[in-house]
């Protein structure tokens, strides 16, 4: 996959550059070679991005090493470092798949060559887009707009199929002109239940774009759920986002992925979040007999994993601790803990018109300020 090359991506190439030559010089005075690496510095001991500062503090990853685990990390280092300058000059988009194959005897898993990755994005204050290097298609969605890129060139995607979500840092608009409402849903199950329903074209509350990241959200995902939230092409006021999710702990902590960002990514927050997305269900009081106070079928008691991450979610998130800009999740969350119950959107399904009327219902409460 070919790419214009930016101006951050010469400034990368730079860095990269500057570091192999202070390392060849340390060579050359028999000095320890070292790689500088940023550390992430936080207001408080937050679980999303919403208080994160970028930090001047950096650590060293030194060779001769004290320890083979020292060793084994400034090699991999050297050779991340190596195939993204290769990249960048070669002007090329990899995956970090890509990379992981490129020499996984080193490597050992994935998950060190995507934590890698991400720290040299923030070590270099860019983001990871300007590295060259892209998280393999995980998104889906489905809807009718236009993408057009910085070199002119259009893709129109039909309402009939669901698409991958690719890299949309090239992509210069978006065009959804006929679109009255945009659902990110926490599920690919509920997405495709959704998707074959054709809720997004035969809504009465109009016609919608549907997506989902199959969980917590990747960089692709938020980067074009942003686009769409950003997009200037509606005469009147944009079309609302709303967010489907089970309610648990974790999805509301993936709706606030989307919204505020995340710990990891958080050098990257302000050009991937979504500030007005709303959350359309399921809530506690979705669940629960409004008139006699029962309980609905299908829930399930809260495991000791998710009351451990609801606790630290209020005391630790900056949106969700007291005071903070969340109280309805706050209220949730110990709403969750004090009934001791969770649900899953799966639950909706055993409702007369199932998943997808119930969602229409409330896209159409939400058009109509109930």
């Amino acid at each position: 996959m070919t790419s214009v090359r930016r101006p951050a991506n010469v400034e990368v190439i730079a860095k990269i550059e500057t570091l192999f030559e202070n390392i060849a010089d340390s060579l050359l005075r028999g000095e320890e070679l070292s790689i500088p690496l940023r550390h992430k510095k936080f207001q408080s001991a937050s679980l999303d991005g919403a208080d994160a500062e970028l930090s001047t503090e950096f650590t060293k990853v030194s060779f001769p090493a004290k320890t083979p685990r020292e060793a084994w990390r400034f090699t991999v280092l050297i050779r991340i470092l190596e195939l993204m300058h290769e990249a960048l000059c070669d002007n090329v988009v990899v995956s970090k798949r890509n990379i992981y194959y490129k020499d996984p005897a080193l490597f050992k898993t994935q998950a060190v060559v995507d934590r890698y990755v991400d720290i040299f994005a923030y070590t270099f204050g860019v983001q990871r887009a300007a590295l060259n290097v892209t998280a393999a298609a995980k998104g889906l969605v489905a809807g009718q707009f236009t993408l057009t890129s910085l070199d002119g060139t259009t893709v129109r995607r039909g309402p009939d199929l669901s698409y991958l979500i690719d890299d949309v840092s090239e992509v210069q608009t978006v065009n959804f002109s006929r679109v009255k409402w945009i659902l990110v849903i926490e599920k690919e199950s509920t997405f495709r239940t959704l998707a074959s329903s054709n809720l997004h074209q035969q809504s009465r509350a109009g016609k919608g774009i549907i997506l989902t990241a199959k969980g917590y959200p990747d960089i692709s995902t938020r980067a074009f759920l942003r686009l769409l939230s950003t997009s200037h092409h509606h005469r009147s006021r944009p079309p609302p986002i709303y967010a489907l999710a089970d309610l648990d702990p974790d999805g509301i902590a993936i709706m606030s992925n989307y919204k505020h960002g995340s710990y990891t990514l958080s050098h990257e927050n302000e050009q991937l979040n979504v500030p007005r997305i709303r959350w359309l269900g399921i809530k506690s009081s979705d669940i629960i007999n409004e008139t006699n106070g029962k309980e609905a079928k299908g829930l399930l008691r809260l495991s000791g994993r998710d009351r451990k991450k609801a606790v630290k979610m209020l005391e630790n998130s900056a949106v969700m601790r007291e005071g903070g800009g969340e109280a309805e999740w706050r209220r949730e969350l110990q709403v969750m803990l004090t009934l001791n119950v969770k649900a899953e959107i799966e639950v909706l399904g055993e409702r007369e018109g199932g998943v997808e009327g119930w969602v229409e219902e409330k896209l159409l409460a939400n058009a109509r300020g109930v």
